[in-house]
């Protein structure tokens, strides 16, 4: 079993720039929701 802690979890939220905007950056959690053990963290 793998531990994983708070900034790894964090780690998997990508950041779009300029989306849907120029100066709007974008944070997909699609990455987090998939790792059901990072999403428990937060």
């Amino acid at each position: 079993m793998s531990t994983v802690n708070v900034k790894d979890a964090l780690e998997l939220i990508r950041e779009v720039p300029d989306f849907p905007k120029p100066g709007i950056i974008f944070q997909d959690i699609t990455p987090l929701l998939a790792h059901s053990e990072a999403f428990a963290l937060v």
